[in-house]
């Protein structure tokens, strides 16, 4: 008998949710490397998503993982609410184990998991969210960072069957993140999020640029009004939307990276601008763990300032921090990490 079938004893298969409707997969590339690592360890592991066309497509992810789309019932409606009989269809045929649903609060998961056997395992991922009704049904929770599932899964943080679920990130395209030095930098402060969002909130980071230089990253409908009334300071640099190389580009030449966002899990973009070498600054009201201190400082609103100032005013600390962060990220996200994450999935649904 080999190990693979030794791990896989008592869950066979094993659907993969997308809560959210889109035929679009680039942000779920962590998504599918836990899939294709539970099928490496004799799991037949399957993706399933609603769209908005007409009909069910299928398609091989990654060269390996089956996916389905579905067709959502009423694209119009907002994408929490939205269900599909297609895709309820699709997945009592499969007839899963095991279902991980990758988004919390989307109507679609209630109403899939009603069309399941009563005994079909589940699990959540945190995606945003972390209210579902499915929260006391489930089998095991996959968080951000430990912190998070504490205070919000604290039954099954309390019966350890909550698993921190690594970030996708890809080091060889990152770089070797090494923090650049004060005398080499191009920015002193990197902000990296949509201008889509009121809670992206990167208005708070304007009066620094009366003495530091600043570059956001991201575009959207508040990015126009923005450039219009600050677009003629020299020390910020408005670089509206930029391919993902760029970005690492970018953040390579920034000597720390502030998150201002008010409502957020652990970005992927904090993750990235540690894997830089940047020290992360952002608000513990917003994001109370997966910043560990040696690598970011977590603040208040208030106590923002002083942050900043104090890592730009030493370099020596802001570099060693930057160096932590980068060994952090090596240990603790990117592709070894998430097909680590899956042999304790297969564990946690197993015994349940």
């Amino acid at each position: 008998m080999t190990s693979s079938t030794v791990e896989a004893k008592g869950v066979q298969r094993v659907a993969i949710l997308m809560s959210h409707s889109s035929r679009a997969m680039g942000g779920a590339r962590r998504d599918i490397i836990l899939a294709r690592a539970l099928r490496a360890r004799g799991i037949d592991a399957r993706m399933f998503r609603m769209h908005p066309g007409p009909e069910t497509e299928r398609e091989l992810l990654m060269d390996s993982v089956p996916g389905t789309f579905c067709p959502s019932d009423d694209p119009k409606l907002a994408v929490h609410r939205q269900t599909s009989a297609a895709l309820r269809a699709e997945i009592a045929a499969f007839a899963p184990d095991a279902i991980l649903y990758k988004g919390l609060g989307y109507d679609v998961n209630a109403d899939v998991q009603a069309a399941l056997p009563s005994g079909t395992k589940i699990g959540l991922v945190i995606g945003g969210g972390v209210k579902d009704p499915l929260v006391p049904q489930a089998s095991l929770v996959l968080g951000e960072y430990p912190e998070q599932m504490q205070q919000h899964f604290p039954d099954l943080f309390k019966a350890k069957r909550a698993l921190v679920l690594p970030k996708y990130i890809d080091l060889t395209a990152v770089g070797d993140g090494r923090p650049v030095p004060r005398r080499e930098a191009l920015h002193d402060i990197a902000n990296v999020g949509n201008f889509g969002e009121t809670r992206k909130n990167q208005g708070v980071l304007l009066p620094f640029a009366d003495r530091h230089r600043v570059v956001l990253i991201g575009a959207g409908p508040l990015l126009a009004p923005l450039q219009k009334a600050h677009g003629d300071n020299p020390n910020l640099t408005l670089a509206g939307h930029l391919p993902q190389p760029k970005v690492f580009e970018v953040l390579r030449k920034s000597r720390i990276m502030v998150h201002t966002s008010t409502m957020d899990g652990l970005p992927r973009a904090t993750v990235e601008g540690m894997a830089c070498g940047l020290p992360v600054i952002a608000f513990q009201k917003t994001i109370s763990g997966g910043i560990p201190p040696a690598a970011g400082l977590l603040v208040s609103e208030a106590g923002l300032p002083h942050a900043v100032e104090l890592l730009l005013a030493d370099d020596g600390m802001r570099m060693r921090m930057g160096r932590a962060a980068r060994r952090y990220v090596e240990r603790n996200h990117g592709k070894a990490a998430i097909e680590a994450c899956a042999g304790e999935v297969i564990r946690l649904l197993s015994d349940a």
